[in-house]
C-alpha cells in the first residue's frame, strides 16, 4: 500500500520515482520510474539525483550504497524529507523527519502539496523520460550483444528470470553479480515477490532463504539466484530442502569465481588475485592458472536434485519451463561470462585505496578516487 501512495504522489506531482529495491510490477524507466538507485542502480537515477533540489527518502537508511559515499546529491540548494518509522533514519541528510507509517506520511504529504498549490513541471518530465530511454538503450544493446565465442552474461539470465516469472512465484538474490544484475535492470514484475539481500551482503543467504521462503507457504516457484562462489559456501542446504520434501529451484551462475570481489580489486588495485577458481600458476606461483573443472551440475544431482547445464537464454528458458513442472527441487546451472557486465551507474563507493602504493596501476586509481572524494558533501 506504501507502494501505490509513493506512486500516486510521484504521478500527481511529475515527480521521479528512483527506488531502492526492484519493486513490483516496475520496469526501469517506466514513467516516472527511474529504476534503482546507488552504486547497483541505473545512471538515469543517479543523474537526477544529483540535480534535484529536493529528495523525499521513505523507508531507507541512505546507506553509502545508496548515497554514493554522500557525492550523489549535488544541487546546491538540495533539502532532503525522511519518512521512516525510525526516528534516527528519518533524520539523516539533515532531513525533515517524518516519523510515520510509510503510506500514511505519503498520503499526508500528498494533501499537503496539493493545498500548497504544487504542480507538474511537463519539461522536467520530458527530461526524465529522455534520460530513462537512454539508459534503456544501453541495456537493450548489452542485452543483445554476443560476441564470437561468448556464452551468457548477468543481464542475459536475469532478462530471462523476469521474463519467465509467474505471478506467485518469488526470486532471492543476495551478494555478488547476481544481486547487481538483478537490482540494476529492474527486472520486476506484478505479482512476483523479490527478496534481494543488500543491507549485509549475505553470501550464501539464497538457499537457506528459500526454504524459508517455501515454509512460509509460498504457492509459486521459489528461485534462488546464485553464484558458484556463493553455492559452494553452502551447497548442503540443498540436502535440507530434498529431505523436507519443499520443492526449490536454484539457477546457479557459473561465472568461475567471486567475480564481484575480483572487480571490486581490478577498481580498487588495478590486480586481481585469487578470487577466481583457477590453479596455481606453476611459473608464477599465482592464482591465475587454468579454470578449475567444478562440475556443480554433477554435485547437486548427488543431493538427489535433478539438474540442467545451458550456456544461451533459450536453453535457460527451456529449462526453467521443465523445472516447472517438477515436483522435486532443480538446480539449473548456468555458464556465464565471468567479466562482461552491464552498464553501470556512474556512481562512486568509498572503498580506500592504498596511497602509499608504489604500483602504478594502484596510483593511478588513487587520483581518481581523489576527484570523487572532492564531490562528497555531508547534508547534515
Amino acid at each position: 500500500e506504501a507502494e501505490k501512495e509513493a506512486e500516486k504522489l510521484a504521478r500527481t506531482f511529475g515527480i521521479p520515482l528512483a527506488e531502492t529495491y526492484a519493486g513490483k510490477g516496475l520496469m526501469p524507466g517506466a514513467d516516472p520510474h527511474l529504476g534503482g538507485i546507488g552504486i547497483a542502480g541505473t545512471d538515469c537515477a543517479a543523474e537526477i539525483a544529483a540535480t534535484a533540489d529536493l529528495v523525499i527518502a521513505v523507508g531507507t537508511r541512505l546507506t553509502d550504497c545508496v548515497t554514493g559515499s554522500q557525492s550523489c546529491f549535488q544541487h546546491p540548494d538540495v533539502r532532503f524529507i525522511g519518512v521512516n518509522t525510525c526516528a534516527h533514519d528519518a533524520f539523516k541528510q539533515g532531513g525533515l523527519p517524518v516519523t510515520a507509517d510509510a503510506r500514511e506520511g505519503l498520503r499526508a504529504l500528498m494533501r499537503a502539496a496539493k493545498s500548497a498549490g504544487v504542480g507538474r513541471r511537463v519539461q522536467y518530465q520530458k527530461e526524465v523520460a529522455a534520460l530513462c530511454a537512454n539508459w534503456r538503450d544501453k541495456v537493450d544493446r548489452e542485452l543483445s550483444r554476443r560476441r564470437r565465442g561468448e556464452v551468457m552474461n548477468q543481464g542475459q539470465v536475469a532478462a530471462v528470470l523476469s521474463a519467465e516469472a509467474r505471478s506467485g512465484d518469488t526470486i532471492l538474490a543476495a551478494a555478488g553479480t547476481q544481486l547487481m544484475a538483478a537490482h540494476r535492470l529492474g527486472m520486476a514484475k506484478k505479482g512476483v515477490e523479490y527478496h534481494i539481500e543488500f543491507g549485509f551482503s549475505c553470501m550464501a543467504h539464497e538457499l537457506p532463504a528459500a526454504i524459508g521462503v517455501r515454509l512460509a507457504g509460498a504457492k509459486g516457484e521459489v528461485i534462488a539466484y546464485i553464484g558458484d562462489g556463493g553455492y559452494l559456501m553452502n551447497p548442503t542446504e540443498l540436502v535440507t530442502a530434498i529431505q523436507e520434501g519443499l520443492k526449490i529451484t536454484v539457477v546457479l551462475s557459473e561465472n568461475h569465481g567471486y567475480q564481484s570481489i575480483r572487480a571490486l580489486q581490478m577498481n580498487r588495485a588495478g590486480r586481481a588475485f585469487g578470487n577466481e577458481f583457477r590453479s596455481r600458476s606453476r611459473k608464477t606461483k599465482r592464482l591465475e592458472g587454468d579454470c578449475l573443472d567444478l562440475d556443480f551440475a554433477a554435485n547437486a544431482a548427488s543431493f538427489g536434485a535433478r539438474t540442467w547445464r545451458v550456456a544461451t537464454p533459450d536453453e535457460l528458458r527451456e529449462a526453467l519451463r521443465e523445472a516447472r513442472a517438477e515436483s522435486g527441487s532443480c538446480v539449473i546451472v548456468a555458464e556465464v561470462e565471468p567479466h562482461s557486465d552491464i552498464p553501470g551507474s556512474g556512481m562512486w563507493w568509498d572503498i580506500p585505496i592504498a596511497e602509499t602504493s608504489s604500483d602504478p596501476a594502484t596510483q593511478k586509481l588513487a587520483a581518481g578516487d581523489r576527484r570523487h572524494q572532492s564531490r562528497q558533501r555531508f547534508h547534515y
